[in-house]
């Protein structure tokens, strides 16, 4: 595989591929894989909270603009990341709408993640599924038939493992298929037009849409599409009043239409093979991690060795850069002559510097415990444990991810609120937050 980076001008003549998926279902791991850089993968919600772009080499040479999108369950954002890819999906004027979008899909909750597969062919965008995890669903018992589901779905399906590359070469093969092909365009998995004929009529005209269920989203969330001006919006807001547009309601039917659909798909392609009945140890862990007692005196125990290790453990490198810093300033002081240039030097520039630097290891000692919990999965399941007990305080969950990582800077904790859906918990979180006693400010 050959990657490169393009020209700005070269790069808006390239076919673009966006990766588009839940939460969690590999979609940067695969972008890493297809575009040889290294974006930053974890085990919790959010982790890409903007698109990433990069280049890749198709199979016969062609070059091609691969997106990495935020993850997303539906095209019904809950978070300014989850807006993103409605923002470029809802606009086929944006310089990134993709040509081909990848599905990448976890194969062990795989009628979770085909809810979002069925709206993006709804907008009659070309669909590419990337089935991920292939082993974990079947260390769940589950036997995902690709081919099976090839045909349920009619449209390409490539088992994919995005840690390490496997399926890759097929992958792009399928993509190149896709591109020469054109659009998959079929019978739509759920009739908007018969739920809001007249609106939506109303709506395509108006803008000139391609299809219903476009219309249909500019109707559900015109106040969340940044590419629309003031007066656009009006008239669609007009035009929802004028024939009472029940938004909630109709939101909620799609969605049981889509899964009674995505059931029957799921049903006929996935079947559950004989395996051990027993717990796996992930299974059992999680029973003690996610334990209404067990799970809090797990997490305290934790945070109070994460502390430990700051405040304590770290003292030692702390206090061999303090030595060398007092023995660096005696050695120039012996050796230097009194003067004010000396004074500035000792005083000043060592001095200071001396003062950042002493910090380091305390930062560094944080977000290597912060890593190894993301990376463990841990982080995940703290995030769901402590959300009964945050909304409490006005905060959900999702609020533990920026509080612990203020510990060792309010700066990138404030940036990772980002992925909180509700505006309310996200202001709240980002005023909580500089509160937390980072360890530059700590005693």
């Amino acid at each position: 595989m050959t990657t490169a980076r393009q020209p700005t001008s070269a790069a808006a003549l390239l076919p673009t591929v966006a990766l588009i998926g839940n939460p969690n279902s590999g979609k940067s791991s695969l972008f890493n894989q297809l575009t040889g850089l290294r974006q930053k993968t974890g085990n919790f919600p959010g982790v890409t909270v903007d698109k990433k772009v990069g280049f890749c080499s198709l199979t016969d040479g062609l070059q091609a603009k691969v997106l990495d999108l935020p993850g997303t369950y539906s095209l019904y954002p809950k978070s300014l990341d989850e807006r993103i890819v409605l923002d470029i999906l809802a606009n086929a004027q944006s310089p990134d709408y993709p040509n081909v979008a990848v599905v990448v899909a976890d194969a062990s909750n795989l009628k979770r993640n085909l809810l979002l597969f069925t709206e993006l062919r709804d907008l009659n965008i070309p669909v590419v599924l990337a089935l991920n995890m292939l082993d974990v669903a079947q260390q769940a018992g589950l036997m995902v038939h690709t081919e099976q589901l090839r045909r349920e779905l009619s449209i390409p399906v490539v088992a994919i493992n995005a840690r390490n590359g496997e399926g890759l070469l097929r992958l792009k093969q399928a993509i190149q298929q896709v591109l020469s092909s054109g659009n998959q365009a079929d019978s739509p998995y759920f009739d908007s037009h018969a739920y809001a004929p007249g609106l939506i009529d109303e709506i395509k005209e108006a803008f000139s849409l391609p299809n219903d269920y476009l219309a249909l989203h500019y109707a559900h969330q015109y106040a969340k599409l940044s590419f629309l001006n003031v007066l656009q919006r009006k008239i669609i807001q007009d035009l929802c009043e004028k024939h009472r547009f029940e938004n909630p309601v109709l939101q909620a039917r799609e969605t049981i239409a889509r899964y009674e659909i995505i059931g029957r798909v799921v049903a006929q392609s996935v079947t559950l093979s004989d395996h051990d009945e027993r717990e796996s140890f992930s299974h059992r862990l999680d029973g003690i991690l996610l334990h209404r007692v067990g799970g809090y005196a797990v997490f305290f125990g934790i945070l109070f060795l994460i502390f430990q290790a700051v405040f304590a453990w770290a003292s030692y490198p702390m206090d061999w850069i303090d030595a060398g810093i007092a023995s660096l300033n005696a050695f120039i002081k012996d050796h230097l002559p009194e003067s004010p240039l000396v004074d500035l030097l000792t005083d000043g520039l060592i001095a200071g510097m001396g003062g950042v630097v002493i910090f380091i290891p305390q930062i560094a000692v944080l977000f290597a415990f912060i890593s190894v919990l993301e990376e463990s999965g841990y982080m995940s399941r703290v995030v769901f444990m402590m959300d009964k007990l945050m909304r409490k305080f006005g905060l959900n969950g999702k609020s533990v991810v920026p509080l612990i990582s203020g510990a060792a800077c309010a700066v990138p904790a404030i940036m990772a609120t980002r992925n909180i859906g509700s505006s309310k918990d996200r202001l709240i979180t980002i005023f909580v937050t500089p509160l937390m006693s980072c360890s530059a400010r700590s005693p």
